[in-house]
């Protein structure tokens, strides 16, 4: 018995149950660095990162919101009455060969009235400003 206690002791991931939930960054270092560049040109606007699909656009058919459940876009720029102004996607290198994929989802936001934009690299201050008039 004192083996076991002591071997609790000394290897506890052994004896510990198997973890199913994990935590994981909610933004990439890339994208962290953006939502600064965000929070910095709109400091009168709301930056919502990682915004479900599901929270900007719904449809009565099961099949057609399945097409967009489980997707999540980048950013968020919403007004002072909290109406959404844009939506931001930056793309990494990730998106490279998913431009089909890319298209796709953009059209189902802009088919809801969303305005999107798509940055490959961190924009200037005022290039975001400019793009979102």
């Amino acid at each position: 018995m004192a083996t076991l206690a002591l071997a609790c002791i000394v290897f506890p991931r052994l004896f510990r149950p198997k973890q199913k939930f994990y935590p994981r960054r909610v933004i990439t270092t890339f994208e962290s660095k953006m939502f600064h560049r965000l929070n910095e040109a709109f400091p009168n606007y709301h930056v919502l990162a990682q915004v479900a699909f599901s929270a900007l656009i719904t449809n009565q058919n099961y099949k057609i919101r399945n097409r967009f459940n489980r997707k999540v876009t980048d950013f968020v720029i919403l007004d002072q009455s909290y109406n959404v102004l844009v939506i931001i996607e930056l793309d990494d290198p990730s998106h490279i060969g998913k431009e089909t994929e890319d298209a796709e989802r953009d059209a189902m936001l802009q088919e809801a009235g969303y305005r999107i934009l798509r940055y490959t690299s961190i924009p200037t201050i005022s290039t975001l400003k400019h793009d979102l008039r």
